[in-house]
């Protein structure tokens, strides 16, 4: 037994030593070739610290050459990046431009986050209307629960949309039934279960 332990400790360390090391020069070389989903993954390593050392220039160098053949990850993260100004200064003008990118490839993240910032009129002009149609563009395509929490809501109140209360009660209890905290807090607040049947 003590001898299969051995046999199998050393190639077991090597492979955790040197596997990391493998992957990052293969996805290099497919993402020097024009690879944007190797672009996007590299992107991915240099902007996290976990496994490579962090570097957030080559981080964005790689998200932004894979973003430019459309890759709908890398549009997202970079719109997510200057959107909340993760390692990087915040600017809602590339946030919106790469949000609108994603949003466009149906990445319905960057739908809900549009929505956001027409809502708030933060990198777009105010309008609840625009916010209201991009919510529930996430709520029903994506299936995001805090889409549909921000639909329900918006209808409940009428806000960029018009009021419809028993809509808008359907869209937070699907909220809620997909484990959305807020939702439930929404319900019990408000007392929705007395619209209940």
């Amino acid at each position: 037994m003590g001898n299969i332990m051995k046999k199998w400790i050393l190639p077991a360390f090597l492979f955790l030593a040197f596997g990391n090391a493998f992957g990052q020069i293969t996805y290099m070389r497919a993402a020097e070739d024009g690879d944007a989903g190797a672009q996007y993954k590299l992107g991915r390593m240099y902007s996290q610290d976990n496994r490579y050392q962090k570097d957030i220039s080559k981080a964005l160098y790689w998200y932004k050459k894979a973003a430019a053949q459309n890759q709908k990850d890398a549009a997202l993260a970079l719109g997510e990046m200057y959107y909340y100004g993760i390692d990087v200064q915040q600017n809602f003008h590339l946030a919106y431009t790469y949000f609108n990118q994603a949003d466009t490839l149906g990445m319905y993240e960057a739908s809900y986050c549009l929505g956001e910032m027409y809502e708030k009129g933060v990198g777009a002009n105010k309008n609840l209307q625009t916010a209201f149609n991009y919510y529930k563009k996430a709520a029903d395509k994506g299936n995001l629960a805090k889409a549909m929490f921000k639909t329900g809501t918006m209808l409940y109140y009428g806000q960029g949309c018009t009021k419809d209360i028993a809509k808008g009660i359907n869209y937070i209890k699907l909220a809620f039934n997909e484990g959305y905290p807020t939702a439930l807090e929404f319900w019990n607040k408000e007392e929705l279960w007395q619209y209940e049947d």
